[in-house]
């Protein structure tokens, strides 16, 4: 006789087989797809000898005629765009992997009453969630963790060429590392977790998507307080000639910036954005007592492995919280009386 355990995980197995062997093809075809840009953006920087060409922003100082200029042009025409289309998309798979993943998982048998037959078969509730939850949960996070590796090597090989993509904007900080991983089972969970709340399954995957796209822009939006910026600032000239080069092309920039007074007190630059005109914004600043002194708040590059395991913390600690939440759930549904 086949051990009870066995036959749980089996039966999930064949309920779900048809959405796994479907998302192993998208999984399949995404990582081929970056392979073979990854592949073919190195060899034709090595075959036309423009390996860091556009390190520190000089982006060799060139024309269209010049072909190293143009070769510059044709790489970035080529292969930045479905850099960026392909981060995107890694960051939409954690709302997708919620939505129709997560939601149904419960909400479509409680819907339908199909697990109460499940658990009339000497089959505990808990170890009914569990079940439900583990196959999928190792599949998803098998996947995820295969393309976002496969993305932070493809992206490594162009921040080089592509200075201008920032790396702690969306793309391609939440497609690339720890950070992309832990997305996909804090959607996964958040989906599961509202299944169980509105046993329905079209508004729980409407709910989940919501709830997802709002728990990415709230990310986005804490990421530039995940750690202290570091505070870069100019001459008496205005001149950031202090500053080395290499930290304002690897760095995260556009957090604040601003004057300086004499005794050292920031003053934001948006702090005159009402004043029209240039006299006027410059009397605003005087008023102020604005030098001539500005500032630049960034992060530098060594700040984003940091903030990618601190971010990646949080939604695994809210993931967590989740699945804690969905057990607790179950386990009091026994006091409910259940509706046929």
């Amino acid at each position: 006789m086949r051990p009870r355990t066995r036959g749980l995980v089996w039966l999930v197995w064949r309920q779900h087989r048809a959405a796994f062997w479907a998302g192993l093809a998208l999984f399949a075809a995404v990582a081929a797809y970056i392979v073979w840009q990854r592949t073919q953006m190195v060899g034709y920087v090595r075959t036309h000898g423009i390996e860091g060409c556009a390190d520190w922003q000089t982006y060799c100082h060139g024309n269209r005629s010049d072909p190293l200029t143009g070769a510059l042009m044709h790489l970035s025409d080529t292969y930045r765009t479905p850099l960026l289309h392909t981060g995107r998309l890694l960051i939409a798979l954690p709302a997708l992997i919620g939505v129709f993943v997560g939601a149904p998982l419960f909400a479509r048998e409680l819907e339908s009453g199909t697990h109460q037959l499940v658990w009339t078969q000497s089959v505990s509730r808990t170890r009914w969630l569990v079940a439900k939850l583990a196959l999928p949960l190792v599949a998803v996070l098998a996947g995820i963790t295969v393309l976002a590796a496969l993305y932070t090597w493809w992206w490594r090989a162009a921040r080089a060429q592509f200075p201008d993509i920032a790396w702690g904007t969306a793309v391609p900080f939440d497609a690339t590392g720890p950070a992309a991983v832990a997305l996909a089972p804090l959607s996964f969970f958040l989906g599961a977790a509202t299944g169980l709340l509105l046993r329905r399954t079209l508004p729980a995957m409407a709910v989940t998507l919501g709830a997802t796209v709002a728990v990415q822009y709230g990310l986005g939006a804490l990421r530039p307080h995940l750690m202290t910026p570091r505070t870069v600032v100019s001459d008496a000239t205005g001149a950031f000639s202090r500053v080395p080069t290499e930290i304002f092309y690897t760095s995260w920039r556009g957090m604040v910036d601003g004057f300086l007074t004499r005794t050292g007190e920031k003053i934001p630059g948006d702090s005159c954005s009402s004043a029209v005109g240039g006299d006027a914004w410059n009397r605003c600043l005087t008023r102020l007592g604005a030098t001539r002194r500005e500032y630049e708040e960034l992060h530098p590059a060594s700040h984003f492995w940091p903030m990618q395991w601190i971010q990646a913390g949080i939604c695994l600690a809210v993931a967590a919280a989740l699945a804690a939440f969905c057990v607790w759930w179950i386990r009091r549904r026994p006091a409910r009386k259940e509706a046929v």
